[in-house]
Order: structure tokens, then sequence, then C-alpha cells
């Protein structure tokens, strides 16, 4: 069961085609806050060198310098180029140092591991224990077998401060891993100091065109329309920290399956960036693969772990191996459950076969079929695992109890939030333990138009709707039917508006209708409750009564507030910018008295200047020491209110 990885790339406006973009002006993603690697592009790069004649457009490989991205820039090239680093200004000695860089390359490092816990040793960073962890981390890769996943961080053209996303935009087999290169010209105190004075990039060579797969987003750039069809944002996005990580066949299934689905609406659009038949067909091999490496138990280890069962781990494995996976499962279950005496291929104490088989008994009924039952279906880290049968479960917001996950093991999709926001359960994950591959030998555990699924599968489209806290049920179900539409046949079904009728009572569960003259539309439960509170609690702060004031804010104070001496208008037509102040300072004094305002406009208004007046009336109205809180729904809002508080004088307080 191999283990596949994925691979951070600083943005590239030609499809990481191993040449300098043709517009290299153009983008500004390369050096931004969350390209790859760090600064190093945003100090290395030299864009009147990319733009000048010759180097703009052209391959790598034909030019006299190395661009400071080209750890990524070849991921899709064809040609060999040479790749190159620096030695760190902390080095006590070293020298820039080159390596050959083959076609379909990127370099990638497991950053995450750098800054482990296990590299402490004596209260110190160990580089030793760094280039251990790092050793470790690739040797788990399997060339010929693993996949890579390309991905951009926040720093691309389809992430926005408001909504940050990563970006994945290809796949690929792993033809070879490069040698661990090492700093040139160390001197021996250096070496000694950082185990050998390694370099933190490493070659991972693919077999790509034959075997793999590139999002042409470079081909839609001015299409913003098209961009957001084919954009791959992916399910779960801890896969994608860290400049790489580690997938599993389960994560990598749920990605392929997103890679048919773009590979298909492509070719059924007439794209001729790539021919879509034949990656279509490799796509389809690769699935066969992933659901055989999957298996129909992938949790089980991690169950039996949670069993005190963890002999039982390499047992297991074998049995998956030789193609008896299932018939190992029923083993365990059975014996756990007194059936039989013994496991096949285990090795038992008396002391410990008791010690297992109290820890089970000592489970609650519920605990017992949701661990034998589900779990061992659901790829799951057995953090997850642990806090879904935890009696403080709601703290993950698990509302659900043990018998209802199941009855619905979609509800652990829907509900469960753990400690950071890519502590999820993806709905894929669920939809492949609830229907795994028929070749597998396993069996449905409900049918594919269950209310369950349909309710998931509406819960997780809703879940991501960035323009509204609502859909029409119409588009709603559309969005639902091309996602399953494009799954493999066994999985696939088409819910009709009757589904919405007809399981209306299971979809309220999650969900709220509601009918606007003749179109119906669709809120996350959740969210139509918070809206209905924001609702009441403005409705009741609009019906106080005006606010008083210590102090007056009389006409002229507003007039003094509003006029700027400085303002461009005021130099061209004094009479219009006093009607305009005048005009603010009746707004300002209407809106100041009470309890609950809005203030609306199109840009250059003066909006931000309203605000800039108002946080100085305070001080005013309610003396040097009143408090006051700004808050704003988005990154640049946030900045500009607080370029309005910082012009006025004023600090939150």
């Amino acid at each position: 069961m191999p283990i596949h990885l994925s691979a951070r790339l600083a943005w590239h406006m030609d499809g990481w085609n191993g040449h300098i973009c043709r517009k290299p002006a153009s983008n500004m993603y390369c050096v931004g806050p969350h390209s790859y690697p760090g600064d190093k592009i945003k100090g290395g790069r030299d864009l009147a060198w990319e733009q000048s004649k010759g180097v703009a457009g052209e391959c790598c490989s034909k030019l006299d310098r190395i661009p400071p991205c080209i750890y990524s820039i070849n991921a899709f090239g064809i040609e060999s180029m040479t790749a190159a680093d620096e030695p760190p200004d902390f080095f006590l000695s070293g020298e820039r140092t080159t390596w050959n860089l083959p076609p379909a390359t990127v370099c990638v490092w497991p950053y995450e591991a750098m800054y482990a816990d296990e590299t402490k040793v004596g209260g110190y960073v160990s580089n030793e224990k760094r280039l251990e962890l790092a050793k470790a981390f690739f040797a788990e890769i399997t060339p010929h077998e693993s996949l890579i996943f390309h991905y951009a961080n926040f720093s691309n053209p389809l992430s926005t401060e408001d909504a940050r996303r990563y970006v994945v935009v290809g796949v690929s087999r792993v033809k070879a891993l490069g040698n661990i290169e090492y700093y040139e010209g160390t001197d021996d105190a250096t070496k000694n100091k950082y185990a050998g004075g390694f370099i933190w990039q490493r070659n991972v060579e693919t077999f790509y065109p034959d075997q793999g797969m590139r999002i042409p987003y470079h081909c839609y750039l001015d299409n913003a329309e098209m961009l957001q069809k084919i954009a791959l944002f992916p399910d779960n996005a801890r896969c994608f920290k860290y400049g790489s990580r580690h997938l599993s066949d389960d994560d990598a299934l749920s990605l392929v399956e997103r890679f048919v689905e773009i590979a298909t609406y492509l070719r059924d659009k007439g794209d001729t960036s790539e021919n879509w038949t034949v990656r279509l067909e490799w796509l389809n091999s690769v699935l066969a693969e992933l659901w055989k490496g999957r298996g129909l138990y992938p949790g089980m280890a991690r169950v039996m772990d949670l069993l005190e069962l963890s002999v039982a781990v390499a047992p297991f494995r074998a049995a998956v191996g030789a193609g008896k996976e299932k018939e190992f499962y029923l083993a365990v279950t059975g014996w756990l459950n007194g059936k039989t005496t013994t496991i096949p291929g285990v090795t038992l104490t008396a002391a410990d076969a008791a010690k297992a088989r109290r820890q089970w008994k000592l489970r609650t009924a519920d605990e017992r079929r949701l661990l034998s039952n589900i779990l061992p279906r659901l790829d799951l880290p057995k953090d997850q695992m642990e806090r879904i049968l935890s009696d403080k479960r709601g703290e993950n917001c698990l509302d659900a109890g043990l018998m209802d996950i199941v009855d619905n093991p979609y509800v652990l999709a829907e509900q469960f939030i753990g400690d950071d926001p890519d502590d999820i359960i993806p709905f894929s994950r669920i939809d492949h333990g609830v229907f795994p591959s028929p070749n597998l030998g396993g069996e449905f555990l409900h049918d594919k138009d269950d209310w369950r699924r349909l309710r998931a599968m509406c819960v997780d489209r809703l879940r991501y709707e960035t323009k509204h806290t609502f859909l029409s049920c119409g588009q709603l179900l559309q969005d639902v039917n091309r996602r399953l539409g494009l799954l493999p046949e066994w999985k696939r079904v088409q819910f009709k508006e009757t589904y919405l009728e007809v399981d209306r009572e299971n979809l309220e569960k999650a969900m709220v209708f509601r009918k606007e003259s003749e179109r119906e539309y669709a809120y996350l439960r959740r969210v139509h409750e918070a809206e209905r509170e924001i609702e009441g609690r403005l409705r009741k702060l609009a019906g106080y009564a005006d606010i008083t004031f210590k102090s007056p804010v009389t006409e002229k104070h507003w007039r003094d507030l509003l006029l700027d001496s400085s303002s461009s208008l005021a130099a061209k037509n004094r009479a219009e910018y006093e009607k305009a102040i005048e005009a603010q300072g009746v707004v300002c004094g209407k809106i100041f008295r009470r309890p609950v305002s809005v203030v609306c406009g199109a840009a250059g208004t003066g909006k931000t200047t309203i605000i800039s007046a108002l946080l100085r009336a305070i001080e005013k109205a309610h003396g040097t020491h009143a408090t006051f809180l700004l808050l704003a729904p988005t990154g640049k809002a946030a900045d500009r209110i607080r370029e309005a508080a910082r012009k006025s004088g004023c600090t939150e307080r």
C-alpha cells in the first residue's frame, strides 16, 4: 500500500513548463507571502532580466542564469536543467551548489519534520535528527507506485483575501527520488553542526506526461467562469501544508475522482491543451489501483490499536496483501464477540487475550457497534476516532449519538469540526466507506439514492458556497447531480426535486427550506439560525430610543470633523465640497445617535470619511475614556477601517 505525497509550487503563468513566464510582470503570485519556498523568490527575483529579450518565455536550460523559482518551474517541463541553492546566512561556510533537474521534476522538502518535537535533543535542535526524519519521510515514497499531487498555496489567482484556498494543479506518478544534496565548500565545523550541511530540497522526478495530468489553468486565466469550473480546491487541506505531506490511498482517491471530473469537463468542452481521452484512461486506471490499495477496511488497523490488539496489525496487513482482508476482519470481530477462539496468524498470550476481550466488553453496546461496523470502513486518523467515541464529542460539534453515527455515518462529515479549520472529515471519506468498490467484494451500507447521502452532499455544497448563505433548490440539486454524474457507474445516481419533498423530514434536521415567490431556497440549518438570531438582535436594537450624550455633537462639530483642508475636491470646487460636507454632516448626525445604522454607497462616496468622523466624535460625546470596537467581515475592509482609525487619531480600545 504505497504512500503518496504533496508538493508545493510557486505559481507559474504558463503551466510550470520549465520556461520563464512569457509575461513575467503579470505573475505577482510567485512573490506572494504564501509562495514557495519562503521569501527566496521575492528576494532573488530579477524582473528586469526575466522580461528582457531572449529570456521571457524561454526554457531555463537555455539561459545563463537560474531563476529563484527553479524548484517548481519544471514540474511539467520536458527538458533537463540545473537547480541551485545558496547556503543560509547562518552557515559558517559553504558556497552556491548546483544539481541536475530532470524533466518533469520538482524539488520538495518535508518542512513539518524540521520543526517536530523529535528534533529537540537536550533542549537544542538536532540537525542530525532533522535529517533522519527527512530520510524517513522520503523512505515511505515508492517510485513507480506513489503519486505526487502538485499544489499552490494561498498565493494563487483563484484565492482571495476573503476566501483563501489551496489549489491543486496536477498529479503525476513518481519516477525517481533524487539524492539528498549537500552544500559544497563547507568546512568540518559546519558539517558537524548542520549534519553535513544538507540542502532542504530534494528532486522528485515523475512520469509526466505519460502518467499524469496538469490542469490547464494557464489557458484560462482571463476566463473567470472557466477557471472556476476547472479549479480543484482540496476537500482535505491537511494534506497540503508545510511544503510536502504524505497522503493515504483514500486521500488520493478523493483527489483523483476530482481530476476525472475536471478532465471529463475539459474533454466535453473541446479543450485541446491535452489529449483528455488518454488522460482519463490513465486516471481511471489509477482509481482502480487506489481502491485496491485502500481496501474495504482502511481503518481496521487503527481500530485494533484502540482495542489494544496492536499485535494483530501486522498480520492484518499481510492478509490485505494476500487478498484476505474481509476474512481477517470477520475473524477479528468474531473473536472479540467470543464466537471463535483464535485469530488466524495472530499469536496472543492468554493474559493478552483476556485483557483485549475485557476491554471490548467494557465498551458500551453502541461503542462496539461503531467500532465493528463503521470505523473499520473509514480511513480516519486515530485521534479523530478517539474524539468520535468520546463522551465529550460535543466539543468537536458532534451532536449525534453513537447509534446515530452507526445509522448515518455521513453525519460525521456534516458535523465534525476538530481542533483547527483543517481538522474535518470530508464527505468523500465517508462515501468511500459507505460505497466501496464492488471489485473488493464488500457491501454497500445504503442505497445510492438514500436520503443520508443526499443530505450530506447538500450540506457539503452549501458549506462551500461563497456568494450567499443559501442556494436555490434547483441549483443545489444541479450541483449535487453534476458531482454524482462523474463518479464511477456503481456510485452514480441522479436526484430529482421530488426527493426534496419525500425526504423533507430527514433533510430538515440539517437544512432549512424557504420559499420566496415561486422559488424555494435551502440553507444550512446552523447558518439560517445564526441569521435569525442576528436579525432578531438588529430589530431589537432598531427599536431602541436615540442615544443620549454627555456632550452633544452639533452640526458645526460634524463640519469640523469632516473638513479636510487638503481635499482635492475642495481645491477644484469649494462650493461643491462645502455642499458634500454638509450632506455628510447630516448623515453623521442621524446615525450617530441611533443604536444601529447602515451606511451604504458606491466607492468614493465618503463611507471611510464618515467612519473617521464618527470615531473622533466618540471622544467628544462620551469623553476621552470611552471605548469602542471596530469589526470588519473581510481582510480588506479591516484594513480600510484600521486606516480610517489611524487617520482620525483613534486607536481601538
